[in-house]
């Protein structure tokens, strides 16, 4: 079957602009540490210890592409911050990233950098996790190229693609967007649980984001809750 040909990509070797061969170029490892700084400080959450600053994804695998982003985890044990409610906690990180998103566009070599708080008691489901807090491999990527369903993958994606279309042209409103959403973060989750980075659910998610729709999404749903909540 031929590897997917919509946006996910497959390479023998790491990304260039980031690595020489499978050492982080310094610059790259300086600049992603000021940046994991500068999170924390924006997080300004007490009792926030970070145990690890790791990058994933596609940027420390073999699967990147133009579009790719740098995944830049912030490693926490939310359990040892001693909130009795984890679930607030994590919802409070998520509102916070996604503030953070909104306020600043930070790229490397034209690449975006997407911040994140991960609980150390998640399970991992990536195949390349490298550590900038300590510049070493968590876990190495392996050069395998996957076999991938394309027919599959191009079905599913032109399906959740027509969903936020016609929720758009409809107006739905913000509350029936999150709910579409909603689904298609689930959707991505159980195939990275069941079946990892190169399942069907996972590679249907990145044609999604790379080709625009997930923008599409939440601007729309910004937008009207934005209006809903104005007084003309």
């Amino acid at each position: 079957m031929k590897l997917f040909e919509l946006s996910v990509q497959y390479h023998k070797e790491l990304n260039p602009k980031l690595w020489d061969g499978e050492k982080l170029k310094s610059e790259v490892l300086d600049k992603l540490r000021e940046i994991a700084q500068h999170f924390v400080k924006f997080l300004d959450v007490p009792n926030l210890k970070v145990e690890d600053i790791v990058m994933t994804g596609s940027s420390a695998n073999y699967n990147w592409g133009k579009t790719s982003d740098i995944d830049l985890h912030l490693v926490v044990d939310i359990k040892k911050m001693g909130i009795e409610c984890e679930e607030f906690t994590t919802e409070l990180f998520d509102a916070k990233k996604d503030v953070w998103a909104e306020k600043y566009d930070i790229t490397i070599y034209d690449l975006p950098v997407e911040t994140y708080v991960q609980d150390s008691a998640e399970p991992h489901v990536s195949s390349g996790e490298f550590s900038i807090q300590n510049n070493k491999w968590i876990t190495k990527p392996k050069y395998s190229p996957p076999d991938v369903d394309t027919s599959e993958v191009k079905q599913k994606a032109n399906y959740f693609k027509r969903k936020i279309d016609k929720a758009v042209k409809n107006d739905i409103g913000p509350k029936e967007a999150k709910v579409i959403k909603k689904k298609i973060k689930t959707y991505r989750n159980a195939g990275l649980h069941d079946e990892g980075e190169f399942s069907t659910e996972n590679l249907v998610f990145k044609e999604l984001r790379n080709s625009g729709y997930l923008g599409k999404l939440s601007d729309y749903i910004k937008d009207e809750t934005s209006e809903e909540l104005s007084l003309e």
